[in-house]
């Protein structure tokens, strides 16, 4: 194997750590080509994006390291490893979502096939022993807003839905189910998804062809008021592996993006769970951290907005999320069982303010939309344009787009006011006039 055929490995090892692994990693015998090295999490976010690596050996101890930040780094596109010395170690690696996870001593070899992503049963065999590639970089043109709800929280996919059928009026808008747990639009829309779906994005996007040709062929729906829609995967199980590829959903999102201005992403509850993480957590998590901007759903009863809170804490404290790429919309109020709006106003505003957040949408519950909805098979808000839960939406469309491209104000004429001149028959009005207390 030429130098050129190494996999380009990014280092973000402790000192004591590197110096264990210094012989495979700089020795005579190296098989893997070195391209940067970090001293903290956050210097390694940055080499990452600037530097074309495959992969990236990390030690659990190193500064500032987290699972929000493993994700980013996968999200780039790099495969993670961990070195671990015991079980403590292990686990606190399994914790972060790494790929593979080495334990010295290690040779060479084992370092260099640890870089390379393992073949998946669709891979072709030609494939199957070069080193991974970086995926091709997509001129991104368009947006991408992600829609996530807290766990239990009802009423995601269909304000996912609607804000897409919504936004469709106006700018072509593509609708992308990012659900891998209850994934239900095909059998919603009665769509086959072995005839395309988010799967033939992420596999064909980089192919020869003509990408705005493949999604016109992969996208159901269009009719009924229904945008284009990329549904989910007919078994998500078999194809997990493919789909939690490192960098495969940001490069599918960005491919969407560079053909449609609006790209809309319905994205599964589950982004954590204790101990290892499982690769559909992966998927959700790559989606958010890919999306232009980020809106939770939350539902309105009590244990509803407990979730919401726990969800919050950690968009916002694992994933990194900026709070002024955040919205927060809470869906069912008025639900049988839920509070009126005055009452979730008193609970979470104050919670909000802390947190220097504010709900940018309530989105009322409207029976009678829902009972158009099931009968015509079209999403909530054009079941029933005029409907409170259809004015919600617009309202809060119209803060997250912006309605046309800002044109700057022209230079108005300015009218010349003559001074006026003082005459003896018209003294000016402003002509001292003597006091009586001055005589």
């Amino acid at each position: 194997m030429t130098e050129d055929e190494h996999p380009r490995l990014l280092l973000g090892l402790t000192p004591l750590a590197e110096r264990h692994v210094e012989d495979e990693l700089f020795g005579s015998e190296q098989s893997v080509a070195v391209v940067g090295s970090a001293a903290d999490a956050s210097e390694l976010l940055v080499l990452a994006e600037r530097r074309h690596a495959d992969a990236v050996l990390l030690s659990p101890e190193l500064p500032a390291l987290d699972a929000g930040g493993c994700a980013r780094l996968r999200s780039l596109g790099l495969r993670l490893i961990g070195l671990a010395f015991d079980e403590s170690n292990e686990r606190a690696l399994d914790a972060l979502g790494v790929d593979a996870t080495l334990r010295p001593p290690l040779t060479a070899r084992e370092l260099a096939e640890a870089c390379r992503e393992a073949p998946t049963a669709e891979a072709r065999p030609e494939q199957a022993h070069t080193p991974a590639q970086k995926t091709p970089k997509t001129t991104r043109s368009g947006s991408v807003l992600a829609v996530v709800p807290a766990s239990g929280s009802p009423g995601a996919t269909e304000c996912a839905a609607s804000l897409a059928a919504l936004a469709d009026q106006r700018w072509p808008t593509l609708l992308v189910e990012l659900d891998l747990l209850e994934s239900a639009l095909a059998l919603r829309l009665g769509a086959a998804p072995q005839h395309g779906s988010l799967l033939g994005l992420v596999r064909g996007h980089a192919a020869d062809g003509s990408l705005p040709d493949l999604l016109a062929h992969w996208t159901t729906a269009g009719d009924r008021g229904w945008p284009p829609v990329l549904v989910a995967p007919p078994d998500p199980g078999l194809h997990l592996d493919e789909l939690a590829r490192p960098g495969a959903i940001r490069s599918a999102l960005e491919a969407a993006a560079s053909v449609y201005p609006l790209v809309v992403a319905d994205v599964g509850a589950l982004l954590a769970l204790p101990g290892e993480l499982p690769k559909a957590v992966r998927v959700h998590r790559e989606a958010l951290l890919t999306a232009d901007a980020v809106l939770l759903v939350i539902g309105a009863r009590e244990q509803q907005l407990r979730a919401g809170r726990a969800q919050l804490t950690l968009l916002l404290d694992e994933l990194g999320i900026k709070r002024e790429r955040l919205r927060i919309a809470v869906s069912g109020l008025g639900a049988p069982g839920a509070g009126n709006k005055t009452e979730l106003e008193a609970a979470l505003n104050p919670e909000l303010a802390e947190l220097r957040l504010a709900v940018d949408a309530w989105l009322p519950y409207d029976g009678r939309a829902a009972v158009r909805a099931r009968r015509s098979g079209s999403p909530l808000a054009l079941a029933r344009p005029r409907g409170r839960y259809a004015r919600a939406l617009r309202g809060l469309l119209e803060q997250l787009l912006l309605p046309s491209q800002p044109v700057p104000r022209e230079r108005k004429t300015r009218l010349p006011v003559p001074v006026p001149v003082a005459s003896a028959s018209a003294p000016l009005l402003d002509e001292e006039v003597s006091l009586p207390w001055r005589s």
